[in-house]
């Protein structure tokens, strides 16, 4: 059967590997056996086979914690306002980080392997912990701090790309304990080039050829990132958290391109050069605290804050030089502030088999941007947003096999506009509740049943005018945008196997989707953000990771994940039905890591895979195909217990390649007017980093 299946497809390759991952799973099942309880403990002795430095080398060598890891977001937050309490996967001491863009995330290669006392694989419902999450938490335990001590960790490297100079990167913390007090600093420089080739060409509404480009673009984000954080146990066992954030981020984008008129006998003729310069500048400065205390019998209150403000400055030239004489294309500059102050407070009690959990939540987020295209005078939008959220979630362990967790969320939110003196004002209420089902079958088999209902936070930059630039349009803001509700079903399957021997999920996910945002018609021909109505998508999705444990490699770890989705919408420019905006029917990951066993040497890669997805907008028709993307490849050598070297490369195998077919209309896209089409083959130039890191 595999020797007759397309290897350039995708879906015959998934068929492989499900072979090859179904052998792995009844290799492993013959040595499961039952574990003592549902929460799985990885102390220091577990990871000393590794070597690790910090807690992200930790996370990474338990099965299944790459995932964690891939799917954090750096510097910028995650997207959404307030804390709520979903989304959350690591806990330090059994409670979240407060802060946005001071995250969790970003503190996990801060935090060194030597301060860690055990990391907790938490299945359960997690109660007490004031989050709710549908898969496994790791909650990780700290040493508990001497009178006088201290660990410093350095991570220096250097980033290179063919043609482009080399960047720097360099990583510095610093760790202390004095009695009850803890406090830490870090400092890090982050730099992130790139460099991007496109060969675009253009055809006429017949597709005869029309035009060739050759674009260049040499991009580098530079980030200069300071961290504290500061810890105090009060005599009454009432802890005291505080961190703080400074980014000083800068991200310049240079593009060149080359275009030539398509001439008789496939002649390219030079007609002219577009130069492009692009610079988005950014300064965020983050406070963030804890109080944590009991109160008498009642429960353990806890109160955490954090409050937010960053400013932009951003600014796109475009010229075209023909002939020798410049022209300016396009212009834009934006300069907005934004902020946001949350407070949130939860108390939580116990009795019996019951766990309560309930508090109150405050949320307020401004935007004030100034922006101008073409050398317009400035406009200027300001944008603010209320949103309050009383919370109550109540646990109950029916036995030792059966647990349920019901939540009730009821948000009140108002959204307020000037626009040039042109004020409007929507308030939103939406009532939230959730419910899940946790059945542990054995120790090592976990089954859970989720229902519940979302409200999507919208982006208050959606309400103010920007600019698109790879489609060469504005964006025009829309007042009347509305959060999307979600109603999601899903059924999931967990075993872990015996011995650290890895873990298998599976995952059916229905989704129900009302005032669905995407793309409307504003005016005639032009679009903006806005609600489209009902949608729906399904998902099934797989999971599995697994040691080699059974052929001798017990420290070899292969994760491999893949996602089917449908989705439905009807979309508002044409009224078919089609797929939600850029929604992947099939996505295919794979990760490998070997730490070669009684050896100071490592290695592994990280690739994923995903099929052809589709943009519509009210002129535009876009269709994009990707190719396999090696997102990694690494090696690592421990010179010392304490000292470890690391190269990477990335984007080397077909250069991180996909290609755009765009379908530009004369006007609106249902009169079926084809002006020109696009097709643009992108690529990504390959990366190398080279680093060391130290402990001491």
């Amino acid at each position: 059967m595999c020797d007759q299946v397309n290897l350039f497809s995708l879906r015959p390759l998934m068929a492989v590997s499900t072979c090859f991952i179904f052998y792995l799973v009844v290799a492993n099942s013959v040595i499961a056996q039952e574990q003592d309880q549902s929460t799985v403990i990885y102390d220091t002795s577990y990871f000393e086979q590794y070597s690790p430095v910090t807690l992200s080398d930790m996370i990474r060598n338990i099965p299944g914690g790459g995932s964690i890891l891939s799917g954090g977001r750096g510097p910028g937050g995650n997207g959404n306002r307030g804390f709520g309490s979903s989304d959350v996967q690591v806990l330090i001491d059994g409670r979240r980080m407060s802060g946005k863009v001071n995250n969790m995330t970003t503190s996990l290669a801060r935090i060194q392997a030597v301060q860690v006392e055990r990391i907790e694989l938490i299945r359960g419902n997690a109660e007490g912990l004031d989050i709710r999450n549908e898969g496994i938490i790791y909650n990780v335990i700290l040493r508990e701090g001497a009178s006088n001590s201290s660990s410093s960790f350095l991570d220096i490297g250097v980033a290179e790309i063919d043609s482009l100079s080399m960047e720097p990167k360099i990583l510095a913390s610093y760790n202390a304990s004095r009695g009850v007090l803890e406090y830490g600093l870090s400092y890090q420089y982050d730099t992130r080039p790139r460099l991007r080739k496109v060969d675009e060409n253009v055809l006429n509404s017949d597709r005869t050829p029309r035009e060739f480009r050759a674009l260049i673009s040499e991009e580098l984000e530079a980030k200069h990132i300071i961290t504290g954080t500061f810890a105090y146990e009060f005599g009454n066992g009432a802890l005291l958290r505080l961190n703080t954030l400074y980014s000083d981020n800068e991200n310049t984008q240079d593009k060149l391109e080359d275009q030539f008129l398509a001439g008789s006998a496939n002649a390219l003729v030079p007609f002219a050069v577009e130069d492009g310069d692009f610079r988005f500048d950014n300064t965020e400065i983050e406070v963030g605290g804890d109080l944590e205390f009991e109160v008498g019998d009642i429960g353990r209150l806890k109160t955490l804050f954090v409050l937010n403000r960053a400013k932009n400055d951003d600014e796109i030239i475009q010229d075209s030089i023909a002939n020798g004489i410049s022209t300016r294309l396009f212009s834009s500059v934006a300069d907005y502030d934004e902020g946001e102050t949350i407070l949130r407070s939860a108390m939580t009690s116990s009795f019996g088999r019951h766990t309560l959990e309930y508090g109150a939540e405050a949320a307020f987020n401004t935007l004030d941007k100034s922006f101008a295209f073409n050398g317009d005078p400035l406009e200027n939008a300001v944008v603010e947003e209320d949103r309050y959220e009383l919370f109550l979630t109540h646990s109950f362990l029916f036995s030792d096999k059966l647990s349920l967790q019901s939540a009730l969320t009821e948000e009140f939110s108002t959204i307020f506009q000037d626009r040039e003196g042109e004020t409007n004002e929507h308030k939103f209420q939406f009532l939230k509740p959730r419910v899940e089902l946790r059945y542990d079958q054995t120790a090592s088999d976990q089954y859970r049943l989720l229902v519940e209902r979302t409200a999507s936070q919208l982006n208050l930059n959606d309400f103010v005018a920007s600019r698109n630039v790879d489609d060469d349009t504005i964006n025009f803001g829309n007042p009347n945008l509305e959060p999307e509700s979600t109603w999601t079903s899903s059924l999931s399957y967990e075993r872990r196997f015996a011995e650290d021997g890895g873990s298998l999920k599976l995952e059916a996910r229905y989704e129900s989707i009302s005032d669905h945002i995407d793309k409307i018609l504003i005016g005639t021909d032009d679009s903006g953000i806005g609600n489209i109505g009902s949608a729906w998508r399904r998902q099934l999705k797989a999971d599995i990771n697994t040691r080699f444990g059974f052929i001798g490699l017990p420290s070899a770890v292969l994760t491999v994940s893949y996602t089917y989705e449908e989705s439905e919408v009807t979309d508002p420019f044409t009224g078919r039905k089609r797929a939600i905006r850029r929604s992947t029917p099939d996505y295919f990951r794979v990760s490998f890591r070997h730490d070669v066993e009684n050896t100071n040497f490592a290695y592994g890669i990280d690739a994923h895979r995903r099929s052809g997805q589709e943009r519509q907008d009210v002129s535009l028709l876009e269709v994009t195909d990707f190719e396999i993307h090696l997102s990694s490849a690494f090696v690592e050598y421990n010179v010392t217990p304490n000292i470890r070297a690391r190269f990477e490369a990335a984007h080397f195998l077909n250069q991180d390649g996909r290609t755009f077919d765009k379908i530009f209309y004369d006007g609106n896209i249902a009169d079926g007017v084809i002006k020109r089409i696009d097709l643009q083959d992108n690529r990504v130039i390959a990366d190398y980093v080279l680093s060391l890191q130290a402990t001491f």
